[in-house]
């Protein structure tokens, strides 16, 4: 009889486990985007820009972001994640273009930090339990107390970069976060404490206009209202050049009206004997963080018509800028 013989192989499969180190970080309460040690986490968000009721800070707010940390599966463990200011990709903040002129800063776990901002600052300690951590961290734009030009922010606009480093107590490496602040909102605002007649409205009232009254040349018509414009700065001793600009919506028979409810009237700002074009500027001057001018608001028509009567209104902007 043939027997059969077996044999009995013992297979003996080597193998290491690893630590499954994981970082996670999302915006918003959006999904949670999850890398390994060493990789980097890329992130854009919207943000608002608005100015701080103290009103010597533009705040970019609306990023409400989140990390945690999982490193292994046995999570909860001794483990923890620590994420600090900058990264070797650059300083904590790196501002947009539009605000690379004026001084700005991080508000980091309530503290208000201008730049130049410390690389390493411990903005957060996150244990190893799954659970999202705030990242409380705001980037802002300081107010000056001298004349600067207005800072006009459209939506869609590059407002700055954040930079942060991951560690931990493991050793098993970090990883950066570089999160893109994007504006959400139109938003324009002179980032100085310097005013014209200290932020009061200008009021014009023609009053009761006969409609064959109003010339139809800014310079020469006899509908006029005199007034005087005051500039002042809060520090003393601020002697420059400015530039006040006439914002608004140029009308569309003459650039140097202001664009009234009646589409055959408009406004014009006229100094020293010559109109200033709807968001045109002129030149002038603050001495010892004082200045002022004389300027005259006249009404005008479209030439060749008699405007419709009733009431008309319109409204405009005068901006204080440095040339």
């Amino acid at each position: 009889m043939k027997r059969l013989y077996g044999a009995t192989v013992l297979l003996v499969l080597l193998g290491a486990t690893t630590t499954a180190q994981a970082v996670d970080c999302r915006i918003n309460g959006g999904g949670w985007i999850t890398v390994g040690g060493g990789q980097n986490i890329n992130l854009q968000v919207p943000v608002n820009v608005r100015l701080d009721t103290n009103q010597d800070r533009i705040f970019l707010e609306g990023a409400r972001l989140e990390c945690r940390y999982t490193p292994a599966w046995w999570t909860p463990s001794p483990s923890e994640d620590y994420w600090a200011t900058g990264s070797i990709a650059g300083p904590p903040w790196t501002p947009g273009p539009k605000f690379a002129s004026e001084g700005t800063g991080l508000r980091i776990n309530g503290t208000n930090r201008n730049n130049p901002i410390p690389t390493g600052i411990r903005v957060a300690t996150m244990p190893d339990n799954a659970i999202g951590y705030p990242i409380d961290v705001t980037p802002y734009i300081l107010v000056r107390n001298s004349p600067g030009n207005p800072i006009d922010v459209r939506v869609g606009d590059n407002l700055g970069l954040l930079r942060m480093t991951q560690t931990n107590n493991g050793g098993t490496g970090s990883s950066q976060l570089i999160v893109t602040y994007i504006a959400n909102n139109n938003f324009t605002i002179s980032p100085s404490t310097c005013t014209i007649n200290n932020n009061n409205p200008i009021e014009i009232n023609f009053g009761n206009v006969h409609q064959r009254a109003i010339g139809t040349d800014p310079l020469t018509t006899t509908v006029r209202s005199d007034r005087r414009l005051t500039y002042s700065c809060p520090d003393g001793g601020i002697t420059t050049p400015i530039t006040i600009t006439y914002k608004g919506n140029p009308s569309s028979f003459d650039t140097r009206l202001l664009t009234m409810t009646n589409p055959d009237v408009g406004t014009a700002l006229i100094r020293a004997g010559a109109a200033v074009p709807v968001n045109g500027s002129f030149l002038t001057r603050i001495t010892n963080s004082v200045g002022g001018d004389d300027v005259t608001f006249t009404l005008a028509r479209r030439a060749g018509s008699l405007p419709a009567a009733g009431p008309i209104s319109g409204s405009g902007v005068l901006v204080m800028g440095v040339p």
